[in-house]
């Protein structure tokens, strides 16, 4: 290799290698990739492309078709998009209501044949009229056999009836009174595992508070994702205030610390009713404590918060959270449906074996934590 002395190069000399570079050069930054423009409000930069967040592994091509379980009339109020290429579609039937009228059962649904088990994104479709639902999972009862679908056996719904030797699939719920849609979506490789051998309930709460006669739809997607996307099984957790009670007239916290065992928190959604007029989470440590979620007065927009990166908990961590209700009735408000309140904190976590259950028989009494991670 000849060596050349730099100071014996001459500006004419250094002019023509700088020429010689300048196709190379152009070449290089045109094979540099630019940078992905900003994608449209409601979607995500994901391999690549822009897209919504509940689509994020949705197929190019549908893999689950018979994938829609509809009990009742057709809906003619909700319009909806085509089901989840990968994943299923579960409607209520249409119910009408009279004015002022208030409803609480249980509908049920069998599990559609689905290519894979594994949920990162759901979404309630619903007309005005949803108070609330829970969709909960449960193994068929050995003695009664599958719910008449779309009714149920007593207690299908109540995800709290055999625990902790059966631990419910928790697969939607819903903030209180929403109208439109409520998409809950976890970051990219969460998800929830499906037990295709269980069977769908939901206790499902309508009310019609208009003057007028209502019809209330409602239905729910659920979106999959193959096993190997998966880096994080997620599981559910709730906290709960059994009892309490608010003068008419007045304004009162109520709420609870409950212990925990670890784990990290992906998503939170407080549920209160129309009373509500703040909801404050705490994560409680030895060395402090740090304000996780801060919600205002009820009103009728969703309340799901997810978390990416997760909140990491210690194993000696405590949850502390507050329903501040301004009582403006003439009457008690205490734990109930209708015209009372409710102080309940649910959300999904990871890993399994950290999942718990927390409850305050009443307010202010010492709360009970429960490790349901160690029955898993």
């Amino acid at each position: 290799m000849q060596i050349h002395d730099l100071r014996s190069i001459s500006w004419r000399d250094t002019r023509s290698r700088h020429l010689l570079w300048i196709p190379f050069l152009s070449a290089c930054v045109e094979a540099t990739p630019s940078p992905p423009a900003a994608c449209p409000a409601g979607e995500e930069h994901f391999r690549g492309r822009c897209v919504s967040p509940a689509a994020r592994y949705e197929p190019e091509e549908r893999i689950d078709h018979d994938n829609v379980v509809a009990f009742g009339e057709p809906l003619t109020r909700l319009s909806l998009p085509e089901p989840p290429r990968s994943g299923f579609r579960i409607i209520a039937p249409p119910r009408t209501l009279a004015p002022g009228e208030e409803a609480l059962f249980c509908l049920s649904w069998p599990f559609p044949a689905v290519e894979h088990t594994t949920v990162y994104a759901a979404r309630l479709y619903t007309t005005a009229g949803l108070h609330h639902s829970n969709v909960i999972a449960k193994p068929v009862d050995p003695d009664l056999g599958p719910n008449p679908y779309p009714g149920c056996h007593p207690g299908a719904d109540d995800p709290f009836k055999d625990l902790p030797e059966i631990i419910p699939d928790v697969l939607f719920a819903s903030s209180t009174q929403v109208v439109g849609d409520e998409t809950l979506v976890f970051p990219p490789g969460m998800g929830f595992a499906l037990d295709t051998s269980r069977e769908i309930s939901t206790n499902i709460h309508l009310l019609n508070p208009s003057p007028e006669p209502a019809v209330v739809e409602v239905a729910y997607d659920f979106f999959t994702m193959p096993l190997a996307e998966r880096a994080e099984e997620l599981v559910p957790f709730v906290m709960n205030i059994n009892d309490f009670l608010v003068p008419p007239r007045t304004t009162r916290s109520v709420g609870a610390t409950c212990s925990t065992f670890g784990g990290n928190i992906v998503s939170l959604m407080p549920h209160t009713h129309r009373y509500a007029d703040a909801f404050d989470v705490d994560v409680v440590r030895e060395g402090g404590e740090a304000r996780i979620y801060a919600g205002g007065a009820f009103d009728l927009e969703g309340d799901i918060q997810v978390y990416d990166p997760p909140i990491a908990l210690g194993d000696s961590d405590s949850i502390r959270y507050a329903c501040r209700f301004r009582n403006t009735s003439d009457h008690d408000l205490t734990f109930g449906f209708g015209d009372d309140e409710m102080c309940t904190l649910f959300g999904y976590m990871y890993p399994l074996e950290k999942q718990f259950a927390a409850f305050s028989a009443r307010d202010g009494e010492p709360c009970l934590s429960l490790g349901l991670g160690a029955f898993r």
